[in-house]
């Protein structure tokens, strides 16, 4: 199966810009494994907290928001990983 040209390309600025895989998965269509395969070998793999930490009421935020809403919403509505969303879900402050 032929790759799009620019594939890398765009999913290394989608990665520099902090989506995560689930983001660029969704929005070039292709599969983590690509995306890991393209992230990985630029050294991209390990970015999202380092670059953009997650503050004090962005933690409240997503534990009020997966009160009523799933994680899955919560990671659209907040534009962060599952693991982080997991992380915070049920976050006390």
């Amino acid at each position: 199966m032929a790759r799009p040209k620019g594939l890398k390309n765009q999913v290394l600025t989608l990665r520099a810009q902090g989506k995560s895989y689930r983001a660029i998965q969704k929005e070039l269509n292709c599969s983590r494994g690509t995306i890991n395969y393209h992230c990985k070998d630029n050294d991209m793999t390990d970015i999202g907290m380092k670059i953009h930490p997650v503050s004090k009421e962005v933690k409240i935020q997503i534990a009020e928001f997966c009160q009523s809403n799933t994680s899955v919403k919560a990671t659209e509505h907040f534009g962060l990983g599952l693991s982080t969303i997991k992380k915070y879900r049920k976050y006390q402050g």
